[in-house]
């Protein structure tokens, strides 16, 4: 298809090309350093195989990116994935994922993003978008329909999120467009910077942003009018009726307060990090639960498409010394966690700004507050002479300070910009010592020393330590639990005990990421309460197939095995399957006292992984394995 300057128009477009089914069959490219863009129409099979999401993404890289490519050069691709399930009317389905190789990790990134972003770019008539190359000057995409412009972003490099997002709908006239963007942090290439929706939903993990901005790419805006159609609509609202029916129950929490609710909770059984891992309990850690500080800040709750509970915050705060605007959102569990007894601070209004800051400048909070709380010990310790400025545990004024410094890659913040992993390796083995991280990944604030199994898929995790596409111990400890309901499905006995990695625990892992992989390509967010059997039935409702249990658990070990190739094609071996010594370091006191797997142990637990997922003693995976899953490499 030809291209007319920085524009191009899909004439073969026309309304809802799929007919009745929930997926086009159109995938867009666009090269960058070219100009280029065409459209290609992959077959039935190739949705049914990889579902979109997260197998679109891992299709692409390891099918069509060269190995060894450089994170930050123009051969690394940038996806945005939504599912088949994305843009539907089924609840859960606004989010999509973004995936390239990392610069944080070198590794694979795939990060899942919620907001209203993936079903409008679904509704302008593509599955999924594969960006090439890298443009002269800073740019960003305009796709309407079929319609795309590359249009001169250079008015917009240096803006803030809130302040790109308004200038793009001002500029194309509409306030409905949907902006996905870097910040300041993307575009200086900090190898922790998110791509953000919305504003404030970020495809936050593993440095996407900087990829994003080292394609001189600051947004992509969207708007679309096509149908998402669905195949058996009678089937998928028997679905909608019993999620509708049933989550305020099972999702009571997220309906009440969201994930801030939990931060009282996760610290008392010892779940949360504290003071980077060193101490077992934080004084006044309450100021940063949602029932304490909604009252004074909290002003609304937001959702995302198709989604009934709104469990994003809203909060806005203002007084002499701070200001906090409520476009960017609030602070989730995780930023919670971080931001605030990762880093010994229990000021609740510190800990919001440096969430806000993180939403504005495009930072992934976890690595961001990893990283922080890391160079706190390291100037503890006196590892960092000759620095202006250095962030202290517990100094809320220092917490934002680092922030500002990492996107400007000043002082110490140059060396932080780079992550804690490649700040360790640069200060030897004292500073090793204190790293909290899997595959150069700072840790998620679910405590491995307390959930041990967790641990293990920090430890395996093809896009560095991740929380999400894992098994959370203690949410199979009780009969009932949606991951119970699901590891029943398959035969596993439950509840699964708290403590250690048994064979039958890891058989529940095996299990429960096979789901996850598929809700990452689906792309359905994973607190709802879904089974196999759900997602059966809402998959051949979107698309008249005739799928089972079975195959989606296929769906899912496929996936796991084409990151598994990735890996191996990108240089890693079994010996990185393993987490930094903070992971085994055993507390005197608190709730998780002498508690943490050994590294033998969980050496232990990974070659059993390997064997039950059919990969030999090295996690290679047999060629029998792949043959099963149809997996070419």
């Amino acid at each position: 298809m030809n291209i007319i300057g920085k524009t191009f128009s899909d004439e073969n477009r026309s309304g809802n090309e799929s007919g009745q089914r929930a997926f086009f069959g159109r995938i867009l490219h666009i090269h960058l350093s070219d100009g280029k863009i065409w459209v290609e129409q992959p077959g039935d099979s190739f949705y049914r195989r990889l579902i979109g999401g997260r197998g679109v993404i891992l299709h692409y890289l390891l099918q069509e990116m060269p190995a060894w490519a450089d994170p930050l050069g123009p051969e690394n691709m940038l996806i945005f994935a939504p599912g088949i399930l994305s843009g539907t009317v089924l609840p859960g389905t606004g989010r999509h994922a973004v995936g390239a190789k990392s610069p944080l990790t070198g590794a694979l990134a795939s990060s899942e993003a919620g907001g209203w972003w993936g079903a409008e770019f679904k509704k302008t008539g593509f599955d999924a978008m594969v960006i090439r190359g890298r443009a002269e000057t800073p740019v960003y995409l305009w796709i309407k329909d079929g319609d795309i412009e590359i249009r001169d972003a250079s008015h917009l490099w240096g803006k803030t999120t809130g302040d790109t997002q308004e200038s793009i709908r001002q500029e194309l006239g509409d306030e409905k467009i949907r902006i996905a963007q870097i910040g300041p942090a993307g575009e200086e290439q900090v190898l922790f910077a998110a791509v953000m929706h919305d504003v404030n939903r970020a495809a936050g993990r593993s440095g996407l942003g900087a990829v994003m901005g080292s394609k001189n790419l600051k947004a992509v805006a969207v708007r679309g009018t096509s149908t998402v159609g669905l195949a058996d609509k009678e089937l998928m609202t028997v679905v909608q009726r019993w999620i509708n029916k049933n989550y305020k129950e099972s999702m009571g929490w997220a309906v009440q307060s969201g994930t801030a609710g939990s931060v009282i909770f996760n610290h008392d059984v010892g779940g949360t990090a504290i003071r980077n891992y060193l101490d077992s309990t934080l004084e006044g850690v309450g100021n940063l639960d949602a029932s304490s500080f909604f009252p004074a800040m909290l002003k609304d709750r937001d959702t995302c498409n198709r989604c009934p509970v709104r469990c994003k915050l809203v909060v806005e705060y203002k007084n002499e010394e701070a200001e906090i605007q409520g476009r960017y959102g609030g602070p989730e569990y995780e930023s919670l966690g971080a931001l605030g007894p990762l880093c010994a601070i229990n000021d609740v209004v510190a800990v919001a700004k440096a969430n806000e800051l993180c939403a504005a400048y495009g930072l992934d909070t976890i690595s961001t507050g990893g990283t922080i709380a890391f160079t706190m010990e390291c100037a503890e310790k006196g590892l960092l002479p000759g620095y202006d400025f250095l962030p202290r545990f517990g100094d809320s004024a220092s917490l934002a300070e680092s922030i500002h410094r990492i996107v400007r890659k000043e002082g110490i913040g140059a060396e932080m910009a780079a992550g804690s992993a490649r700040m360790a390796e640069k200060l030897g083995s004292s500073a090793v010592e204190m790293l909290a991280v899997a595959h150069k990944q700072e840790l998620p604030l679910h405590d491995p020393r307390l959930k041990q199994l967790c641990g293990m898929g920090y430890a395996l995790s093809p896009t560095g330590a991740d929380h999400m596409n894992n098994l959370i111990d203690n949410f199979a400890t009780s009969l009932g639990s949606d991951t119970c309901n699901r590891l029943e499905e398959f035969g596993v006995e439950t509840p699964l005990p708290l403590w250690g990695v048994s064979e039958l625990k890891v058989r529940a892992y095996i299990v429960e990421v096979a789901f996850k992989n598929f809700l990452d390509s689906a792309v359905i967010c994973h607190f709802y309460p879904y089974t196999f059997q759900h997602m059966v039935d809402a998959l051949n409702a979107a698309t008249g197939w005739q799928v089972t249990a079975a195959e989606i658990h296929e769906i899912g070990d496929r996936i796991a095995a084409m990151a598994r190739l990735f890996l191996i094609r990108e240089g890693f071996t079994s010996a990185e399957d393993t987490l930094s010594a903070r992971a085994f370091h055993r507390l005197k006191d608190g709730p998780i006292a002498g508690k943490a797997l050994t590294p033998e142990e969980l050496k232990e637990a990974v070659d059993i992984y390997y064997a039950r997922m059919g990969w030999d003693e090295e996690g290679h995976p047999y060629a029998e394995t792949l043959e099963r899953l149809g997996v070419a490499f």
